[in-house]
């Protein structure tokens, strides 16, 4: 019988990695090792690279307790990585499998040895996590569409997390795969799209109400 994501979850829960790409129980990680969980928080289904939410799960699937076993399994987004790769000899255990969201399981690194792998997780936590990616898109993206870059990242700091996820499944909708993921440019694109609807509709609502004021 295939592992479930459940278990694999389940192994890697109270594990973190080094700056030094070591495996740790991260109740016994120090200061100075500068480690980073695994599993950053342990009622969130993301990408254990990115730190991407699952796709599949929308606000409220998540219980908690007893339903986190089932929370895992039905994920429909994460793939099951190895980290030392099959082709490699590596086997389809909970110590060798790792959650990862289609972009980041076609990035990540083909490999015999685990450090490298740990290597790479570690950087994409630290220095190119999906928040990262995602800005650098959008101020790709703002400049593709001439839209200013500051209004879209006030427009997001003024947005509360209820309008958050109902901007997250609109642009879930307009996007499709390219090959086996969702690129970069389909998210940042969409979302500036919804972004501008949505600044428009403010303005417009804004203008009756200055008209209903003078008339």
């Amino acid at each position: 019988m295939a592992i479930t994501k459940y278990e694999i979850y389940d192994y890697w829960k109270d594990k973190a990695i080094t700056h030094t790409f070591a495996l740790r129980r991260w109740a016994e990680c120090r200061e100075e090792d500068e480690a980073v969980p695994v599993v950053e928080f342990s009622d969130s289904i993301c990408c254990w690279a990115c730190g991407m939410p699952s796709l599949s799960l929308e606000k409220g699937e998540l219980a908690g307790g007893d339903d986190r076993k089932k929370d895992w399994n039905n994920d429909k987004s994460l793939q099951k990585a190895h980290i030392r790769a099959k082709s490699l000899g590596g086997l389809d255990t909970a110590d060798n499998l790792f959650l990862l969201c289609p972009l980041c399981h076609a990035e990540s690194p083909d490999t015999r040895e685990k450090e490298n792998f740990f290597a790479w997780v570690y950087y994409k936590r630290t220095q190119e996590n999906y928040m990262i990616t995602m800005q650098r898109e959008l101020e790709r993206a703002c400049r593709m569409k001439n839209m200013d870059m500051s209004a879209v990242l006030e427009y997001l700091a003024e947005t509360d997390s209820d309008k958050l996820m109902d901007l997250r499944g609109r642009v879930i909708k307009n996007c499709t795969v390219h090959g086996a993921a969702v690129a970069w440019s389909s998210k940042a694109m969409a979302l500036l799209s919804e972004i501008r609807k949505d600044l428009l509709s403010e303005i417009r609502k804004d203008l009756c109400k200055i008209r209903k004021d003078q008339a």
